[in-house]
Formats: C-alpha cells, sequence, structure tokens
C-alpha cells in the first residue's frame, strides 16, 4: 500500500512538471512572437543581400505623395524613406489601419524583395501594415502633414537592439 501512495504522489509531479514546463514554453512562444523588432529603411539596404525573399519588419515614414490606394481592388502602394535618402517601394494587398496617411510613420511586416544591381533599390510585399504613432497631443482641428523629424527620431529610429 505505501508502495501505491509514493506512485501516485511521483505520477501527480511528473504531470505537474509537464504541465508547468509546457506553460513556459508556451508563454516564451508568445512573447518571442510579440516582440516588435523592425530594421530602418538604412538597415534594410544594408543587409539586403541577406534579407531578401525573407520575412522581416521594416519601419519608417509614409513619403508624401507616393501613396496609391486602389480601394476596389484593396491594393495600397506607397514609398517608405528614413528621411536620410533610402526609400522602399511598399505593395499592401488590403486595407490600410484607420490612422494611415502621408508622412505617418508605419512598420511593414512582409517578404523584402532586391530589385537592381547591387540592392539599388528595394520592394516589400507586405502582410501586416501597422501605423506607428506618437503620444503627442495636437488641438482639435490642427491635422497639419507637416513631418516633424525631431519627433521621428525619437520614436521610430531610435537606438534598438539586434533586430531578430
Amino acid at each position: 500500500m505505501n508502495h501505491n501512495k509514493k506512485n501516485n504522489r511521483m505520477k501527480w509531479w511528473l504531470g505537474a512538471a509537464v504541465i508547468g514546463a509546457a506553460i513556459v514554453a508556451m508563454v516564451s512562444v508568445q512573447l518571442g512572437n510579440n516582440a516588435v523588432y523592425f530594421f530602418t529603411p538604412d538597415e534594410a539596404f544594408a543587409k539586403a543581400s541577406e534579407l531578401a525573399g525573407k520575412t522581416v519588419r521594416v519601419g519608417g515614414m509614409v513619403t508624401p505623395g507616393s501613396v496609391t490606394w486602389n480601394a476596389p481592388e484593396l491594393d495600397l502602394r506607397f514609398k517608405m524613406s528614413d528621411l536620410k535618402g533610402h526609400e522602399i517601394d511598399v505593395h499592401h494587398r488590403g486595407a490600410p489601419p484607420d490612422m494611415f496617411k502621408e508622412g505617418q510613420g508605419v512598420v511593414v511586416e512582409g517578404i523584402l524583395v532586391a530589385a537592381g544591381v547591387g540592392a539599388a533599390s528595394l520592394q516589400m510585399n507586405s502582410r501586416k501594415l501597422m501605423v506607428k504613432h506618437s503620444e503627442e497631443y495636437k488641438k482639435p482641428g490642427d491635422h497639419g502633414q507637416a513631418i516633424d523629424k525631431g519627433l521621428l527620431e525619437k520614436s521610430i529610429f531610435k537606438e534598438q537592439g539586434t533586430p531578430q
């Protein structure tokens, strides 16, 4: 009888350990999926050969005057820039987020395609389009489209750890 109690206790501990390990594994996978690492357009150009054909996230500003929206086809095209001369042509299938506009910060997740010799230009086929906005309050009616470079430097292009 004493031997059966010991076996039952051992089974309970083993079951609890397996359940605990499964919970830890699920939490770590979810945390890894929710971490938002992204490259700047400058970094994407520098690493174009190793990133080409892979799913990556790139963050930048929607270049004013570059947005083409075909609503019936749900086809969005625009240029994303780091305001330092690097632009990436983005093609997104689907409706843009409500806050999407020219001069706005965005993070695009998709396949990076190097076009041209020596990655003279880059294109992205977007799977997910996220709008990056500031926490800065503006009074109602103040809808200026001007790009605030200081805010840009603070929000999108701040020093980041190594993207993964």
